[in-house]
């Protein structure tokens, strides 16, 4: 199942339905939900109108962890048939072989990984492309190394793939402003390896301006502070007590 958290994106989620209705990949083994939450626009009705399922949220959420806690929550209940889910944000293109690749990776016995996130608009303003090449260092000097060491990669907010029996075993409770950061860290602490999947592309929208690359980096800031308070202690403990380099590692990235 694919999962689009979505507030507002009337505008861009059916570009996203489209991109995932083309996947190189049976239609008829994967389904697309959007959940909607704390919408001012017809953001339902753009999904629903692209060929979407959508998940209504009727809690108070306040974050994308929370929204994604109501979905998985609803899904593991009601449809039990997934295997696994596949995350993104409303605003990314995904390449046509992203499942394929997640299929590839679950198959390949990693129960959670990361695909190579990618950038939508490098060429629109300096902003944007400096955020891009942030990224592209990410997958390349990051992720990418860490798996040709062994080690786990860092989740990137979108282009996740998560399987089910993961989510039960685990939940997904998350609490800061960084869920993804955060549930790098409850992974770490667990000894569960995040895979690199090279191959499973997302084409994510960069701020364009100064001021709104500020307050993205303001709210990444934030949550890594709040995953730092949470989970240094017992990243650090399980690095020195079972000396495991991904929990000391996953602790700079805060």
């Amino acid at each position: 199942a694919a999962l689009i958290p979505a507030r507002n994106e009337e505008a861009v989620v059916p570009l996203l339905i489209d991109s995932l209705k083309k996947q190189r990949y049976p239609q008829e083994l994967f389904d697309i939900y959007v959940i909607p939450n704390n919408c001012d626009d017809d953001t339902r009705g753009a999904a629903l109108r692209a060929g979407a399922k959508v998940l209504d949220c009727d809690l108070d959420v306040h974050s994308k962890g929370e929204v994604l806690r109501f979905a998985f929550g609803k899904l593991l209940q009601e449809q039990a048939q997934y295997d696994a889910f596949c995350i993104f944000d409303a605003d990314n293109i995904v390449d046509g072989g992203f499942l394929q690749a997640a299929n590839n990776a679950l198959a390949a016995g990693y129960e959670i990984a990361q695909g190579y996130r990618d950038s939508k608009n490098p060429n629109d303003s300096w902003a944007a492309g400096c955020t891009s090449v942030f990224f592209w260092f990410m997958n390349r000097l990051y992720n990418h190394a860490r798996f040709a060491l062994g080690i786990s990669a860092s989740l990137n907010g979108t282009g996740i793939l998560i399987g089910s029996d993961l989510v039960r075993r685990m939940g997904w409770n998350t609490h800061t402003l960084t869920e993804d950061l955060e549930y790098t860290a409850q992974c770490a602490i667990r000894e569960v390896k995040i895979g690199w999947m090279e191959d499973a592309v997302t084409y994510d929208e960069q701020p364009l301006t100064l001021k709104d690359s500020f307050t993205q980096r303001r709210r990444w800031a934030a949550g890594s502070f709040q995953c730092f308070k949470r989970y240094n202690k017992a990243l650090l403990c399980r690095a020195i007590k079972k000396r495991k380099l991904d929990a000391l590692d996953i602790g700079t990235l805060f």
